[in-house]
């Protein structure tokens, strides 16, 4: 083989391999180009890209609200805190003459202990009721073992005697 004929035959070589790598890129174009077209398509008059921007933004705000509503919620479990809603009952037999356990002391309280006991004494002739103010579970009045049993109960200290 005479040089020219070498020559001739590693410049087509070349050129075979370049019209080979030039096809490869082609396809690797064809499928970006695609891509980027389905990025480009339409929905509703708007790109890709467009509807993708919209989506991120109503994200925002909708974090903007959750952050509004996770605070408000934080200040009604502040405010649930101090509502009397802590419930105990104790019935009882006030008098050794009278049966059914028609007498009874009810605590309501929040969740620091303050809030009042009703109590309820039933006898044959005559029915009696007083209330007392409560303050960190305690009294400044006397309280009988009822009433300490039905604050306790509230609390969830311990059990009260029913």
């Amino acid at each position: 083989m005479d040089q020219q004929t070498l020559i001739s035959v590693v410049t087509a070589g070349a050129a075979f391999l370049a019209l080979l790598a030039a096809i490869v890129a082609n396809n690797r174009l064809s499928g970006i180009r695609k891509s980027l077209l389905m990025l480009q398509g339409r929905k509703d008059g708007q790109t890709m890209l467009e509807v993708l921007a919209n989506y991120t933004s109503r994200i925002d705000s909708f974090e903007k609200v959750l952050r509004r509503q996770n605070k408000r919620q934080e200040e009604l479990f502040a405010m649930l805190g101090d509502s009397a809603r802590n419930l105990g009952v104790v019935r009882y037999d006030a008098f050794d003459d009278m049966g059914g356990r028609m007498s009874f002391s009810a605590a309501f309280l929040d969740d620091h202990g303050n809030g009042l006991v009703i109590t309820s004494i039933n006898a044959r002739a005559e029915s009696r009721a007083y209330a007392k103010a409560i303050r960190g579970g305690d009294s400044d009045h006397n309280l009988s073992t009822e009433e300490q049993a039905a604050i306790a109960d509230a609390l969830g200290t311990q059990k009260a005697k029913r």
